[in-house]
């Protein structure tokens, strides 16, 4: 009597118990497997700008696919951030590990990419959300530290890479319907609009490959009705994606992203309570914006140990605001890079290049005005395998950045990290690196009225400079449990702030020091039909001021994230609880501070279903109806209900 058991890479293993074979008999027994997805170890582009396992990457890197976005039922990019460990977004501003804190709109210090082409815009520096194809998202790799010693500018926090699908090796369409409904405001006195408030969106696309050419095509459009005053849009994407892969090695592809938006702005409540109207002066208010994005890539592969990378881009923005007046801005960020990747040894490969970015914007003088930038830089980066468990990396770049006439700004950032792999299914990692982040044009040059508080230029605005290091070990047990813990900290000079003095008035400002500190701590567990994702981030982010330290502003101290999932063959629950602590800190700008600035606790309650080519999704959002503020005079989003439908055929 014998027990057998079978497996393979890819299904679930079987076992046959009591299998009786006498002497010098053979015994023919069938066993048939169930497929089961797997767990490896992925490959990421970001953080060596070259394919690299994830596991000996020397840094903190989260990925999410096309697969986890569609089960969030998210309308845009930043409400599926917000699941994530370590980041948090504050009012549509995305903040990794707390690095970014909220600008009000301009300056990011996450660096956002498509494809790895830069994707801030050239006037206010920030992410355009609504100009970020989400059908068409493959995976997104999210980088956590400074960023700058291959990135330069922006990557002062962090950087977000979206990669964007392939042309498909048959034909396939693929669409997508989002439908939802808000509830009604929970107290009577903060009803301000008959009817239902509710959202809609449809995205559809087609993809081919012909020969050695192929395409995607879409087309997206998205509205809703807004659950507070003012907060309506409507917009209107398209994305094309040609790709052509040539007999010697080389490929081209040529992108081109599409967007416009037309919306109500809501910037604060009227009072506290009627928190979802906004002041009758600011009842008329909105704003028309297009975005442009025109990527063409060119990759030769000249032998196994040498290739070459041509990137040119352009990025145009414009909006037409009607906020208390009228003021326009028309942006444009353009550029070029040259990337060589090279492999001397075995051991050893190296990643170099050059790169320029232009900006120029042309805007009302009641805005920022005519400006222009230009950012001229070198990098290079070496990877040694120093032995099959141990990958050290070092590399550095230099940035010479400038606007109009003002001094040119020199940077330097290197970057230095290891990966060591002590046990099997067991890595430890450590990286320390630099960033910096160049102010933008809006940072610098503002000179406006913002819901009566005067803005004025800040011309002798310098970067913002920072130095981070982390240490983190990833351990994963089988295919049932995956650990990640990291420890890291951040030290910040000259970082940008909107402050105001003593009359009031507000700039822009390099404030005197900023350190955080933190631990971050994710899991992921499965056990036949169940599945737990948790995560949990402690930030002590801490401002230096002559009087003294205080928090920096707008970093919760605590981020958790919990959910739980159950499979009963093709129908699949979930629940989701996220949670985030207490402000400490505001900016200031109004005389409540962190009055109205409360903990945050949110549960998602989701159901889906697969039905042959189509995927339906059921999602109650915020299901406890939880109000809340992560910025002054902001309320947050009610309980909504949403359903997706998707498929591919």
């Amino acid at each position: 009597m014998y027990d057998l058991s079978i497996s393979m890479v890819g299904y679930t293993p079987a076992v046959r118990k009591d299998v009786t074979v006498a002497p010098g008999d053979t015994v023919h027994i069938e066993v048939r497997l169930v497929p089961t997805a797997i767990e490896m170890p992925a490959l990421v582009i970001s953080a060596s700008k070259r394919p690299r396992n994830i596991v000996d990457t020397p840094t903190s890197v989260t990925l999410v696919d096309a697969q986890d976005l569609q089960a969030h039922n998210s309308v845009s990019l930043k409400e599926s951030l917000d699941y994530l460990p370590g980041v948090n977004m504050v009012s549509g501003q995305v903040n990794i590990r707390g690095a970014s804190g909220f600008s009000r709109g301009v300056g990011s210090r996450v660096l956002l990419l498509i494809d790895g082409f830069p994707a801030l815009s050239a006037d206010n520096g920030e992410i355009k959300w609504d100009a970020i194809p989400m059908d068409q998202i493959s995976r997104v790799e999210i980088i956590k530290g400074a960023g700058s010693a291959l990135y330069g500018t922006g990557a002062l926090g962090g950087i977000i890479n979206i990669i964007t699908r392939h042309p498909s090796p048959q034909p396939e369409t693929k669409f997508r319907v989002l439908a939802g409904l808000y509830s009604n405001p929970i107290y009577p006195d903060w009803h301000w609009a008959s009817g239902r408030r509710y959202f809609e969106g449809i995205d559809i696309s087609h993809s081919r490959q012909a020969g050695r050419g192929g395409f995607v095509l879409g087309l997206g459009q998205k509205w809703t009705n807004g659950y507070r005053e003012n907060d309506w849009y409507k917009r209107y994407s398209a994305f094309g994606k040609f790709r052509y892969e040539s007999a010697s090695s080389a490929t081209l592809t040529a992108t081109l992203n599409w967007a416009f938006d037309d919306h109500g702005v809501f910037i604060q409540w009227k009072d506290r309570n009627e928190p979802l109207e906004v002041p009758l002066q600011n009842q008329n208010d909105k704003t028309v914006s297009r975005k442009l994005n025109l990527n063409l890539g060119f990759y030769r592969l000249f032998s196994p140990r040498m290739g070459y990378r041509i990137k040119t881009f352009v990025y145009r923005t414009d909006f037409d605001n009607q906020v208390e007046g009228r003021t326009s801005s028309e942006a444009y960020k353009f550029g070029q890079e040259l990337q060589v990747d090279l492999q001397p040894s075995d051991p050893l490969s190296i990643t170099s290049g050059m790169e320029w970015i232009a900006d120029r914007t042309s805007s009302s003088d009641n805005l920022f005005g005519n400006h222009t930038g230009l950012n001229l830089a070198a990098y290079a980066q070496a990877e040694l395998e120093a032995t099959d468990r141990l990958t050290l990396s070092a590399g550095t770049r230099y940035d010479r950045y400038r606007t109009d006439a003002r001094p040119a700004e020199r940077r330097i950032s290197p970057k230095f990290g290891l990966s060591y792999r002590p046990w099997e299914h067991t890595s430890l990692r450590s990286a320390l690196g630099w960033g910096f982040r160049g102010p933008s044009i809006a940072e610098t040059y503002t000179n406006a009225v913002f819901s009566g508080i005067p803005i004025v230029p800040n011309p002798d605005l310098v970067a913002e400079r920072s130095l981070s290091y982390e240490i983190g070990l990833d351990r994963r047990f089988a295919t049932w449990l995956h650990l990640d813990l990291a420890a890291f900290w951040s030290r910040y000079k000259d970082l940008i702030e909107a402050r105001p003095d003593a009359t009031g008035v507000i700039s822009f400002r390099n404030v005197s020091k900023g350190r955080i500190a933190g631990l971050e701590a994710s899991v992921r567990a499965s056990w036949r039909h169940l599945g737990f994702e948790g995560s949990y981030t402690l930030l002590d982010a801490t401002e230096d001021l002559p009087s003294g330290s205080a928090p920096l502003p707008y970093r919760p101290r605590h981020l958790a994230a919990g959910s739980l999932r159950t499979t009963f063959g093709k129908l699949t629950l979930e629940g989701r609880l996220t949670c985030r602590s207490r402000i400490q800190r505001a900016s200031g700008l109004f005389p409540e501070g962190t009055r109205d600035l409360i903990p945050t606790y949110l549960v998602d309650l989701s159901a889906a279903c697969a039905l042959g080519p189509v995927d339906l999704t059921l999602k109650v959002h915020n299901a406890l109806e939880y109000n809340y503020t992560t910025v002054e005079r902001n309320l947050g989003p009610p309980r909504r209900l949403s359903l997706g439908v998707s498929g591919t055929f």
